[in-house]
């Protein structure tokens, strides 16, 4: 029976390498190890403590007008002011965004980029709607309510910049309603739509609540040549933000259907009102239009799922049992942290809710373009080059041409540019889900990724399988030995005899172009050679390494 009772004992080898691979980017063997020991309570204690970043926000390197490495968002304490004369253009910079908040994610050994990404799912834009500093500041937006309250989140996600212009929001006024971010909000980001009853009417909302949501939201706008005019406070990142308009809301009443319980949002004489007064009405408004959505059982529900998918499995085998306590749980408070730990704690997650703990949940998801990437920089060690030392190499060819422009978006996931605002199909296409990911278009170049990666005059780094090999497994002179350490690593599940034979003796030792000895002569020539002679075990290695990611078991999570 599947249960969100918490797993007892400590995790092991395999359900510690579930939990990094589901939770992180950041896999490593020194971390399975570490986790491996811990208790489910103290794995994730460890997951929520959260690290500080390598560098705050994207510096770039010396080029055109730059005379040093500057970043162009914000101050920087170590980089100093703003330098946004790099000759980059916005295209390049949105993508050297894209490859910065990368390169946090698979250093990240908390939950903060795992949830990150998550609740960008939910409320979806896209990296192109304005420049790289407003995307920054929604980017920031994400992480700062990743582990905390979603309800607070939706009212400052509602207010965002890029969100404002993403769903025009800010052509919303009561003259010209707009309803695009009205929809979204019902039908993708908070409650979903549910079955359809009639023409215009679905169990969870009508098409007139669509058109009373509109009128809520009217009135709101941003500053696009003055970006930090307006800011959220303190207490929540003091992250730019849009504004209230009195002249452009609509003050009169909304009345809501039978769906919301035929709730009603008063109407409101601005007569002798102060502007402050009438903007502070707006945001009441927008309050009292979200806490009406939140307060539906079926909205905790919808996310709840959202969140079971992206980090368990496809398919909810049963609602009573995980997601009504799991959407209980976060309706109390609209705690994300909360939430996900108890799902991420409990005997379902591990597949120990059954009699076979190895049917569903373990080695079930197909990784994202996202997550095989930064998994694989991370389990390899990859030797990205340095944003600050090596800042061209590291955003312009490592990230943007050889990640993102050879791997990612041929792969079906342009990170922080889906293909409408429902987001990448993988998260919310019935039924197949996340086996979106894996299809004829994509394939290819799933497979590429590891050629990609050793491909120096693109990456403008060196990677050696060898080292790979030298710094995670025993004893590499052993091909059975390299082999079983290596899949062990590397898969969910442990391989069988004829998976190991395959790996050893068709790939490794090419189908008796070697022998055990001869390999183990090659290693023993690597070693004696202080790691300088590669080409003799890196001609073995990296078909052997080509042919773990290619495998299904890899390419799954």
């Amino acid at each position: 029976m599947a249960s969100l009772l918490p797993y007892s004992g400590t995790l092991g080898s395999r359900l510690s390498k579930h939990l990094l691979k589901r939770a992180t980017y950041n896999v490593t063997k020194s971390r399975i190890d570490t986790f491996s020991n811990y208790t489910v309570d103290q794995a994730l204690t460890e997951l929520f403590v959260i690290p500080s970043k390598n560098l705050n926000q994207p510096i770039h390197y010396v080029n055109s007008g730059l005379t040093s490495p500057s970043p162009w968002i914000n101050y920087d304490p170590v980089y100093g002011d703003v330098n946004d004369n790099n000759g980059s253009g916005q295209v390049k910079r949105n993508n050297y965004l894209a490859g910065w908040w990368m390169d946090e994610a698979k250093r990240d050994t908390s939950l903060r980029s795992k949830m990150t990404y998550f609740l960008f799912t939910d409320f979806t834009a896209s990296i192109r709607t304005l420049d790289n500093s407003f995307h920054y500041d929604y980017l920031q937006l994400l992480e700062f309510f990743c582990l905390g309250d979603w309800k607070e989140f939706c009212f400052q996600m509602s207010k965002n910049n890029v969100m404002l212009k993403y769903l025009n929001n800010d052509e919303n006024t009561k003259t010209n309603p707009n309803e695009n971010f009205a929809r979204e909000v019902l039908e993708l980001f908070t409650i979903g739509k549910g079955p359809q009853v009639a023409i215009g009417d679905y169990s969870n909302y009508t098409e007139s609540d669509v058109e009373q949501a509109a009128r809520t939201l009217t009135g709101w706008t941003y500053t696009k040549n003055n970006r930090g005019l307006f800011a959220n406070g303190e207490d929540y990142g003091n992250i730019p933000c849009g504004y209230a308009q009195a002249e452009k809301h609509d003050f009169g009443a909304k009345q809501f259907s039978s769906r919301f319980g035929n709730y009603e949002i008063l109407a409101w004489d601005t007569t002798g009102k102060t502007d402050a007064e009438k903007e502070a009405r707006i945001e009441a408004e927008l309050k009292e239009f979200l806490n009406m959505v939140l307060s539906q059982e079926e909205t905790a529900k919808f996310i709840c799922r959202k969140m079971y998918r992206f980090f368990v499995s496809r398919t909810i085998s049963t609602e009573i049992d995980i997601i009504v306590p799991l959407s209980a749980t976060f309706r109390a408070n609209y705690n994300l942290g909360e939430t996900i730990t108890e799902l991420l704690k409990s005997q379902h997650f591990y597949d120990a809710d059954d009699s076979d703990n190895s049917d569903e949940i373990i080695g079930g998801l197909i990784k994202s373009p996202l997550d095989l990437v930064l998994q694989t920089l991370s389990i390899t060690g990859y030797p990205v080059p340095d944003p600050i030392t090596n800042g061209e190499q590291h955003y312009k060819n490592f990230y943007y041409f050889s990640i993102l422009n050879k791997i990612l978006v041929p792969s079906g996931q342009d990170v922080f540019r889906p293909p409408s605002v429902a987001g990448f199909p993988p998260t919310h296409e019935t039924p197949d889900f996340d086996k979106f990911w894996f299809n004829s278009s994509t394939i290819i170049s799933r497979y590429n990724m590891a050629d990609n990666l050793l491909d120096s005059g693109s990456t403008k780094t060196n990677f050696y399988v060898s080292t790979f090999v030298r710094e995670n497994v025993s004893n590499p002179s052993n091909p059975t030995l390299l082999v079983d350490e290596l899949t062990d690593l590397m898969f969910p599940e442990s391989v069988g005899p004829d998976r190991r034979d395959y790996f050893v003796n068709d790939i490794l030792l090419d189908n008796g172009s070697l022998t055990a000895e001869m390999w183990a002569d090659e290693w023993t020539t690597y070693m004696n050679s202080g790691y300088s002679n590669t080409s003799g075990v890196e001609a073995a290695l990296i078909p052997l390494f080509e042919a773990l990611t290619w495998s299904q078991e890899f390419q799954n999570n």
